[in-house]
């Protein structure tokens, strides 16, 4: 399986139970809450490198466990807690996988580097937006 390909499964399989929490956010206010911090988290692992991507993947676990630990706290939940418990059980389990895989993740392109190239164009355009002479040699 190609890196790009490991990525968005990941990235789809992680979406699946924080949108099975959404839903639940009638219920519960904290639901809503957990789910749009555990989106935060998602989008935020395209930027990353693997480093962070495995921290993250910890924190959207952690927020999983939470979203397990509001469901059962909540009084008369029905129908709609019982969704969020199977969200957050299935997001701690997702988080725990996509921790094992990020290192075979692409890494993110040098569009979000700050280091530039020399010789290259499109780097000297970038770096006249940003205020720099790509002409100056003494940087």
């Amino acid at each position: 399986m190609t890196p790009s390909r490991l990525r968005l499964i990941a990235l789809l399989a992680l979406a699946v139970p924080i949108v099975l929490v959404a839903v639940a956010s009638s219920r519960s206010a904290a639901f809503g809450a957990l789910a749009l911090a555990s989106a935060a988290g998602v989008l935020a692992m395209l930027l990353a490198g693997p480093v962070f991507r495995i921290i993250l993947s910890v924190l959207i676990a952690l927020l999983g466990l939470c979203v397990v630990l509001v469901a059962v706290a909540t009084p008369d939940g029905g129908g709609l807690a019982t969704l969020a418990l199977v969200g957050g059980i299935l997001q701690v389990l997702t988080a725990g996988w996509v921790a094992t895989t990020v290192r075979r993740w692409p890494t993110s392109g040098s569009r979000y580097s700050r280091t530039r190239l020399d010789g290259d164009p499109a780097s000297d355009w970038d770096a006249l937006s940003s205020g720099d002479d790509p002409t100056d040699d003494s940087r």
